[in-house]
């Protein structure tokens, strides 16, 4: 093979390598419950208790890279935390915490956290978000209630972890209501490094039929 084949072939490899890794490394929605219409709001009556959702995810990226929770507060005042733990407890209770922020202040009204550039590897199809509230006694805050999810799944319940530690679901008012929330993620990289070698591989066939 001559120079000027050999640059075309290592050009060709180049290029299936870059799309392999584009592609994999896009985010990829896999939970998504913010469609219309507000349902209404939940939390509960003790609104100190961190509580939140099980849900099952979508597709097979499982490293969460972007997170969005939909909350109402009465007045700009007060802050959240909102953890990200698996459900290896007793009864698959949440338990582990994969990811916890700072303490997020909160805005008046309708508002939406965002949460961007992280990278939580969740083992499996299913965790649970939870969102741990400090506000005063008179402020009125909740979680949005929305359904169905139009991406992924998510029990007609919520967990709520009671002043012992403990774990508990309890019924949302609503029948069929789950929080609103949206969840993208990327591959893990052992999965982009298999697309590579897969693109790898169809450029060596390539060659070799030539």
């Amino acid at each position: 093979m001559n120079s000027l084949s050999q640059f075309k072939s290592l050009a060709v490899a180049a290029a299936l390598v870059s799309s392999a890794i584009a592609g994999q490394a896009q985010t990829q929605v896999i939970y998504n419950n913010t469609g219309d219409p507000v349902l209404g709001t939940y939390a509960p009556t003790d609104k100190s208790l961190e509580f939140g959702d099980q849900i099952i995810l979508d597709g097979d990226a499982r490293v969460i890279t972007e997170f969005r929770l939909e909350y109402y507060s009465s007045e700009a005042a007060g802050d959240a935390i909102v953890r990200f733990r698996s459900n290896s407890g007793p009864n698959l209770e949440p338990a582990e915490i994969l990811f916890e922020t700072d303490h997020i202040p909160l805005e008046a009204n309708f508002n939406t956290i965002e949460i961007e550039g992280i990278g939580v590897p969740i083992s499996g199809d299913t965790f649970t978000f939870t969102i741990e509230f400090d506000v005063a006694g008179t402020q009125d805050v909740g979680l949005i209630l929305r359904n169905p999810p139009s991406i992924g799944s998510s029990f007609d319940d919520v967990w709520v972890q009671a002043d012992t530690g403990d774990w508990a679901t309890r019924n949302i008012p609503l029948a069929t209501a789950n929080l609103a929330a949206q969840i993208g993620a990327v591959p893990e990289p052992s999965t982009i490094a298999l697309s590579i070698l897969g693109a790898l591989a169809l450029c060596g066939a390539a060659r070799r039929r030539k």
